[in-house]
């Protein structure tokens, strides 16, 4: 037992040194905003600071995907922006990553929160690394943003602001990354995700013909005239769903969210600002503003923004407008980022690490190219 005892006791003594030889602390920040209403919020996150570096270092603000995420971007198991801020960290790079407002230890109102307003919270976070009496020991000229899904449209739109102004961003990275309008991309994304189920090519054009005639008729409604919003939506909406599912079987209607059911749901959603912003929001369109370096990395099997699509329309709009790009297109990598079989949905939960070492060293690799990174620490 004393051996035992004695053996507990080394471990112990050995835990702290362990996580100080990652190369890297950790401090928790709280940053003010001032939101367009005038009532100040504020973004809770952690700043994690690479050791054994000499001068000012490099730093990535990391911009969580759609929904309310905290800091890590925690999904089924998975902590992914976590592990990219103590991968980047050990590597030489500050990293902070923030609590979406109204979520963890973030105040702020989500619900009727945009994609714009999303933008306004991480220019706050960058001039709050910017700032010289934050004394944090980064350099402003190389501050890097991080968007993963929707957060890089996020950064897209953070770059396109910045582009005039006195610190300019040193790049923008993306994982998952849009560059098409909401409305084509949720095309995109249904088209992808019932082909992958296995589902019917008659079926799914049903689908997809209800959801343009549903967008449609989101184009010639006011929202803000409405007395009540969903129940006018579902209304509207109903004899598509009818018109869309004639003939069909009550599990074909399952099949392919063609039921009273999936239409009040899409009048719910349509009703959210989120939303409303979101089909007309393009990416495109701010990437096009951007004035720094940009790369761009897609899974092969990613359902959620296909990536094929998505980097092709990206490659196009940089090439176009000048703008310095790098596009990464990873084999049997998902949305997350993770190794997959499928990129289903259903799979995340039962996959390894999110993302994983291929895109973590796709990212660090550019950034070291970039910014020209001198500081490495120190082994």
């Amino acid at each position: 037992m004393e051996i035992k005892r004695v053996l507990w006791l080394m471990f112990l003594m050995l835990v702290p040194f362990a996580v100080w030889s990652q190369g890297f602390t950790e401090r928790e920040v709280v940053i003010a905003v001032s939101p367009s209403n005038g009532d100040t919020m504020h973004l809770a996150g952690t700043l994690t600071l690479p050791s054994g570096t000499e001068g000012k270092v490099p730093a990535v603000i990391l911009i969580t995907g759609s929904g309310a995420q905290n800091r890590d971007e925690e999904l089924l198991g998975h902590r992914p922006f976590k592990v990219i801020a103590e991968y980047l960290s050990s590597r030489g790079y500050a990293v902070l990553r923030c609590d979406d407002r109204g979520v963890g230890g973030s105040t702020g109102d989500i619900v009727h929160a945009t994609t714009l307003d999303f933008a306004s919270d991480v220019e706050h976070q960058l001039k709050y690394l910017q700032s010289p009496q934050s004394n944090l020991g980064i350099d402003p000229q190389r501050i890097f943003l991080f968007g993963h899904s929707e957060g890089a449209t996020v950064a897209a739109i953070v770059a396109a602001r910045n582009a005039g102004g006195p610190n300019p961003l040193a790049g923008v990275a993306m994982l998952g990354g849009a560059a098409v309008d909401g409305r084509t991309l949720l095309l995109q994304q249904n088209e992808a995700l019932f082909r992958l189920q296995g589902v019917a090519d008659s079926l799914v054009g049903r689908r997809l013909a209800c959801m343009r005639e549903l967008f449609n008729v989101c184009d010639t409604l006011t929202l803000a005239q409405c007395t009540d919003t969903v129940k006018t939506l579902n209304l509207a909406f109903r004899p598509l769903f009818r018109k869309h599912s004639e003939g069909l079987t009550r599990e074909q209607k399952q099949q392919i969210g063609l039921t009273n059911t999936e239409c009040y749901g899409w009048a719910l959603t349509v009703a959210t600002a989120w939303m409303r912003t979101f089909l007309v929001l393009n990416p495109a369109e701010y990437i096009a503003r951007m004035r720094c370096p940009l790369l761009a990395i897609g899974g092969e099997k990613d359902c959620q923004v296909p990536s094929e699509a998505n980097l092709s329309a990206i490659k196009r709009v940089c090439e176009k407008n000048r703008v310095k790009c790098s596009i990464v297109q990873l084999k049997d990598i998902n949305h997350l980022g993770q190794v997959c079989q499928t990129g289903s949905v259903d799979e995340y939960a039962t996959l390894g690490q999110a993302p994983d070492h291929t895109v973590l060293e796709s990212l660090v690799s550019w950034l070291d190219s970039v910014c020209n990174q001198p500081n490495r620490p120190r082994q």
